[in-house]
């Protein structure tokens, strides 16, 4: 009996999601922005000021979807949080989010890496 073809893109449909990729030199974070490491953000929080916009930046070779929510669990998105619902940031990927106009405290995660959250705080 014959193997169906879609049955072989899977294997590399997987590969290609839990395998890093090989490519150029990783991105870097700029001042004030915040990294995505393989299973983690590079810090646990960040601090943004009102009106301004947060830059992130995947310097890891692993594919991230980024929304607001804790513990790989996403949320909807309140007006608050100037992020698209669910933002795909791919290898060597930077991402500026819109102004965050609203203070206070927001939480953004990765469902593709339960342990990464970020603490989002942002000031006047």
């Amino acid at each position: 009996m014959p193997v169906p073809r879609f049955l072989l893109g899977v294997p590399l449909l997987l590969a290609g999601i839990f395998l890093p990729a090989a490519g150029p030199d990783l991105a870097t974070v700029p001042a004030g922005g915040i990294g995505m490491e393989h299973e983690v953000f590079s810090s646990e929080e960040v601090t943004v000021h009102q009106g301004h916009t947060l830059t992130m930046v995947n310097d890891s070779r692993w594919i991230h979807i980024i929304g607001a929510g804790q513990h790989g669990k996403l949320e909807p998105v309140s007006s608050a949080i100037p992020l698209e619902y669910r933002r795909l940031v791919e290898t060597n990927d930077t991402y500026v989010t819109g102004q965050w106009n609203t203070t206070g405290t927001y939480f953004l995660t990765c469902p593709v890496h339960p342990l990464m959250t970020v603490k989002v705080v942002v000031t006047s």
